[in-house]
């Protein structure tokens, strides 16, 4: 039954932001990436098998887990910039998980101390936004025929759901199925895997190309925001609401945070 609820949970959850992500421009998806979707499902879940305390200090580790999730996103950018042909894909995918998995193994050894963990989210969410700067904006064209036949193939929305989904729910089996073994610490750091921006990458490479990767990615950093709010908050609830309304409160205030952030772009757009 558990095991289905993790499905059944993840799937109609990427559903639900599927549909809201392919009518914005890169720009939006790269934020929207940000929000806490497998982060949260992954710390719900921790605190639903091994009790709120592990995952409020597994949402400690989640939360300097961040920079790796923003270092995923640098390593697959890192070769797209240089290699624009498709069959550069695979290269792109592993370079993003040394980058992951290299940031993490360093991350394991900080304290349990979520403002220390904050500091070093924080800091990378600016480091790398200025190392993304200078990408250029592109919008996506969905009046152009698909590139090739995986294009065509994702081009389909079934197609394109189940894929993302299936990713996201084996990638949530196997993060809260190594809970219990690793401890809190590293699991906090798996549960900062970018769930739902790993499949957005590689959909958005097939179908629409390199150009369109990187402009999302110019924005991943923005996007992680709602993230760091949403596991800051979870450290600090979970232990006080429990589990359901530390979760429900957790996307309170990471929502707050998105439409915050909205709100000052908004105002910094010229008129």
């Amino acid at each position: 039954m558990l095991l289905l609820a993790k499905i059944l949970v993840t799937f109609f959850t990427v559903s639900l932001l599927a549909q809201v992500a392919e009518r914005m421009s890169p720009r939006h998806a790269g934020l929207l990436a940000g929000f806490p979707l497998g982060t949260a499902i992954a710390l719900y879940f921790f605190g639903w098998e091994q009790g709120t305390d592990f995952a409020a200090r597994s949402a400690v580790f989640a939360l300097a887990g961040l920079t790796s999730a923003i270092c995923f996103a640098y390593g697959y950018w890192q070769v797209v910039k240089r290699r624009a042909g498709l069959r550069w894909l695979p290269v792109a995918v592993l370079s993003g998980f040394a980058c992951f998995f290299a940031s993490s193994l360093i991350l394991q050894f900080l304290p349990a101390n979520r403002w220390v963990s904050l500091t070093v989210v924080v800091a990378a969410i600016f480091l790398f936004r200025t190392l993304f700067r200078d990408i250029t904006e592109t919008q996506i064209n969905r009046s152009a025929p698909p590139a090739n036949w995986l294009a065509a193939l994702l081009s389909k929305k079934s197609n394109t759901l189940m894929f993302r989904a299936n990713i996201a729910a084996g990638s949530i089996l196997l993060i809260t199925g190594l809970a219990a073994v690793i401890g809190p610490e590293r699991a906090g750091l798996l549960a900062a895997f970018p769930v739902s921006f790993f499949p957005l990458l590689l959909i958005l490479h097939v179908s629409y190309g390199t150009a369109v990767v990187s402009a999302t990615i110019k924005h991943y950093p923005d996007g992680i925001g709602a993230l760091v709010v949403y596991a800051l908050a979870v450290s600090y609830l979970y232990p006080l609401l429990g589990l359901h309304w530390g979760t429900a409160s957790s996307l309170l205030c990471s929502v707050a945070y998105l439409l915050v952030y909205g709100w000052l772009r908004a105002r910094r757009q010229p008129a």
